[in-house]
């Protein structure tokens, strides 16, 4: 049971129980705490009158309450049991199958709070689940029926239980959440049920808000475990509401039933004057239930005429971008999707992540300068990987040993930073000055002569104690607070400048630093993070897969690059680095292109058709920290799908997926769970199979067509859900028979010379349902993907490689805040990915595009930001899709 848990604001409830008791007894022993601050009235009688009589002549609705009284909770528990209703027998199928993998993601000691009191036959596998495993936690169920608390309880065998206590909460679901937050609860690990697609009763503005309230009450780390109706079949979810004995009906016309005794009239709803309609609305995905008179009515003085429908109740069904929308406006992250078969109905286990990023240009490219807050973010995911996954013994390790050891990037970022903050205001560098000598510049030698290697710090005899490297952090964050208390930000542009370079070079960094923990074997895994069921994870991939698509991309003219004087006395612009610059124009021809990028199963075969052994630095030949990954996985004897093959790929790649490992945070997990991911290796490696699979990797500009191209579509989608047609300086229709992409000029720099403030969309795209910024710690499948182009940073959490070798552009000049990259008398400044000096124009570099899982989204959303590595950089996170020319 659900509805009566939570109600909408300014609902008002019947009242079961108007005294307070801070404990009573259910039947057996379970204790039923009264968490409601008092008498607890509400009056559904005047949402009944209200939705009798909607405003302007709107839809009439009655509350969908009224369905769940006694007899209501009775027949819903028959509608369970029927053949066509799918729900219930879903939920117990992944329930059976995962539930002991989801025990393992119950902390002990934990609150597990259940919203509603649930169907017992669900909830209790769950909890024998997690008795099976020894943890010792408390379970609540929250409702507002005490009748159904009793009810529940009674039929929980809670009496076995020897790790499993049983508590039942009386109130509502806000009480509940004034519970959560209570000192005697608060500091405990939780989980959050809210099982049985109860979601789906609400509308889907409503779910984000009210999900958003759990996650401000439970703690970083903490999950919930959340079922979703995903399931889109018209006839399947029609017959699930409309079956054949007709219990459904009579659910709903139960309801009539109900409201004649609210309103004291027992003729107010004849039922045999009524009939129960219920329909599935494709647009909408969502069935709806309406109540309807067989001719014409009048109930509480409102006339009703023969064939009015009156609405009593939805259920929102959720395709995948759906439910990816819904976490990120909820502000949380999925870890784990346990699945059906079908993969049309899921648990979704969720977190509330340490730090977040969103994924929507307005807020994560606001202004151009990143605000306090945005940077507060960044300092958390720093600290979160500097200070928790490197272990202190590790510091003066080398994961790549072509790279600085660990506890340079540590000192590296805050002098980067106090040297950009001196700089710009003509102040004194934070002490210790020494840092600089050896913190300015890292590493970046040659792949294939190491000893080839630009100008870089000195690297000391003994690096500085890391408690001395945290305190001069701590100094330089400082001065970045006093910057923008001071306004600074706004009022200076030489300021405002370096604040955005510095943040993108810490950001860059971050990941830097974060592919080169992957390399090594004593990373630890990312705090307040579950390690997700990628087995788990891999099944649900498995049942979602389709073919990967050949898509026709049109001859287009695009626009590469934006305008960005550095000399503009004003902020009111975003700045670009200087290979972004300055804006040009690119005529790209029609060709095709496969819709996502080359998977490691479709690796895993090339490898084994041309007899090549050698494998990319991301996989292993050895597992790490995986032993709990494959002990928890023994039933999964083959994760290549029931048929033997996984995205095309047929039972031969068993030969070489054996023994072999994924390199990731979580330790090396079994290649078998992540054959439906992006292959990650060098452009050289990658290129070879490419060409195998009878295509070629795309250029840079042919890459930007496509996302271009995305973008387009994507619009013109938007626009036929709004039942609008686009303008055509919105649409960019075709120029004599060619599409171009938005116009340069002031457009591109978000400012149409008309607003004072610069628009992010202008620049940066929606990186909604792209696994970019965190929103995994790991790459996700893009087996799902192959009937839908991928877009930008749509590569499943993985750079996009082209063929397009780093060169400097017509117009291209050096940036002033890196003379000596440029190779002047001035000192240089650093960092390798940010800027093109003339190290990396020697023709052995080419341009990645996009971004990875662990990119931040002012970078991997920036329609004009460019990225590059060696061609032979084995440690790069890129993948590739394949073209191939019309």
């Amino acid at each position: 049971m659900f509805m009566y848990a939570r109600v909408p604001a300014g609902t008002k409830l019947p009242t079961y129980d108007s005294t307070p008791h801070p404990a009573m007894a259910s039947s057996g022993t379970t204790e039923i705490i009264d968490i409601r601050p008092g008498p607890t009235e509400f009056d559904i009688l005047q949402d009944i009158k209200k939705g009798l009589r909607p405003a302007n002549g709107g839809e009439k609705t009655l509350p969908t309450l009224l369905l769940y009284d006694e007899t209501g909770l009775r027949l819903f528990e028959k509608i369970t049991y029927l053949e066509e209703y799918y729900l219930t027998n879903a939920e117990i199928e992944v329930l059976e199958k995962y539930a002991d993998d989801i025990a393992e993601r119950v902390k002990p000691g934990s609150i597990v709070l259940e919203l509603g009191s649930g169907n017992l036959r669900k909830v209790n596998i769950l909890l024998q689940a997690i008795e099976r495993a020894g943890k010792d936690v408390d379970y609540y169920a929250v409702d507002l029926s005490l009748p159904e608390l009793k009810r529940t309880f009674s039929e929980i065998p809670t009496a076995g239980y020897k790790h499993v206590r049983c508590f039942g909460l009386y109130g509502t679901y806000d009480h509940a959440l004034e519970w959560l937050k209570s000192s005697k609860v608060h500091e405990k690990p939780k989980t959050i049920l809210w099982l049985g697609s109860s979601l789906g009763n609400f509308k889907r503005h409503e779910v984000p808000p009210f999900l958003a309230g759990f996650r401000d009450a439970i703690n970083p780390g903490d999950n919930m475990l959340i079922g979703i109706d995903s399931c889109k079949d018209a006839d399947r979810v029609y017959h699930a509401y409309n079956d054949k004995d007709d219990v459904t009906h009579q659910f709903i016309l139960n309801g009539l039933k109900h409201a004649n005794r609210i309103m004291d009239d027992d003729s107010a709803f004849k039922l045999d004057e009524w009939e129960a309609i219920g329909e599935f609305d494709e647009q909408a995905g969502r069935h709806h239930a309406f109540v309807s008179p067989l001719k014409d009515v009048v109930v509480d003085g409102v006339s009703i005429p023969q064939g009015e429908r009156i609405r009593i109740e939805e259920s929102y069904k959720y395709s995948r971008d759906e439910v990816l929308r819904l976490w990120h406006e909820a502000g949380l992250v999925e870890n784990t999707i346990f699945g059906t078969s079908l993969g049309n109905y899921g648990l979704h286990l969720v977190a509330k992540p340490p730090f977040y990023f969103s994924s929507y240009p307005e807020q994560y490219a606001a202004k151009p300068v990143p605000s306090l807050a945005d940077w507060q973010q960044l300092w958390a995911a720093w600290d979160a990987v500097t200070r928790t996954m490197i272990p202190e013994d590790e510091l003066l390790a080398k994961p790549i040993k072509l790279r600085n050891v660990c506890i340079f990037y540590l000192g590296h970022i805050p002098t980067f930073l106090d040297m950009h903050i001196t700089r710009a205001t003509d102040g004194s560098p934070t002490e210790p000055a020494y840092f600089t000598k050896i913190f300015e510049r890292g590493i970046d030698p040659d792949v294939e002569n190491p000893e080839k290697c630009h100008t870089h710090s000195e690297i000391p005899e003994i690096w500085p104690a890391l408690e001395d490297i945290l305190k001069f952090q701590e100094r330089v964050r400082q001065r970045v607070h006093e910057l923008y208390t001071s306004a600074s930000t706004d009022s200076n542009p030489r300021v405002a400048r370096a604040l955005w370079l510095v943040f993108e070079h810490e950001t860059m960094h971050l990941e830097t630093l974060l592919y080169m923990l992957i390399q090594s074997e004593k990373v630890v895994p990312p705090p307040g993070t579950p390690t997700p069921d990628f087995a788990a994870q891999a099944h649900q991939s498995e049942a979602l897969a389709v073919e990967n698509q050949w898509f026709h991309i049109p001859e287009a003219n695009i626009t590469l690059g934006l305008e960005d004087p550095e000399d503009a006395a004003s902020t009111n612009h975003y700045f670009g680095w200087d290979n972004e610059k300055p804006p040009r124009s690119a005529h790209v021809t029609g060709f095709q292109a496969k819709a996502r990028p080359i998977t490691n199963g479709e690796y895993a075969e090339y490898l084994i058709k041309t007899g090549k052994t050698a494998i990319p630095a991301s996989w292993s030949d050895r597992p790490y920290d995986a032993q709990s990954i494959e002990q928890a996985s023994k039933r999964d004897s083959v994760m290549n799908g029931a048929n033997g093959h996984s995205n095309g790929v047929n039972g031969s790649i068993q030969n070489i997926i054996h023994g072999k490992y994924v390199r990731t945070v979580f330790g090396a997990i079994p290649l078998r769970y992540a054959l439906n991911w992006s292959v990650v290796a060098s452009y050289d490696e990658i290129a070879g199979c490419a060409q195998w699979m009878g295509g070629r990797i795309p250029t840079l500009e042919e890459v930007r067509s496509i996302y271009s191209y995305v973008e387009r579509e994507k619009s013109k989608e938007f626009a036929k859900t709004l039942g609008k047609t686009i303008p055509a300086v919105n649409s960019h229709l075709l120029n004599d028979g060619v599409e171009e992409s938005p116009p340069s000029g002031p457009f591109l720099n978000g400012n149409s010379g008309v607003s004072s403030s610069p628009d992010p969309h202008s620049i940066f795209a929606s990186l909604e349902g792209v696994n970019v910024g965190f929103q995994h710690w790991h790459p996700v499948s893009v087996a799902e993907k192959g009937k839908q182009l991928c877009g930008q940073s749509d590569l499943g959490g993985m750079w996009e490689w082209t063929s397009t070798t780093l060169e400097k552009q017509d117009g291209f000049e050096p940036m002033s805040l890196y003379p000596g990259y440029t190779g002047s008398s001035s000192p240089p400044m650093p960092i390798r990915v940010l800027t093109a000096p003339a190290d990396f124009f020697d023709g052995k570099h080419n341009v990645v595009l996009g971004g990875s899982w662990a990119t931040h989204p002012r970078i991997a959303g920036r329609k004009t930001f460019v990225n590059w590595y060696q061609r032979n950089y084995p440690y790069v996170w890129a993948g590739a899709r394949i073209v191939r020319d019309e």
